[in-house]
């Protein structure tokens, strides 16, 4: 995976799980939803040896790194 590429995911991540806490600090539903998709990206790989978001984001920025 190319080193913008890792950096996007790395950005969207942080951001789901900020956007999950504000919601969570404010009261807001939704909180959950995020929470479990945000831990599920860090585990299913962990298990699988496969990683969806990197999948999608190699397609966006090119090829992977050496």
């Amino acid at each position: 995976m190319s080193k913008s590429a890792i950096r996007a995911q790395r950005f969207m991540m942080g951001t789901l799980l900020l956007i999950a806490m504000v919601l969570l600090s404010i009261g807001q539903d939704g909180e959950n939803i995020l929470f479990t998709l945000s831990y599920s990206c860090f585990i299913f790989p962990a298990f699988t040896g496969f990683c969806p978001s990197d999948a999608v984001f190699e397609k966006l920025f090119g090829k992977k790194a050496d």
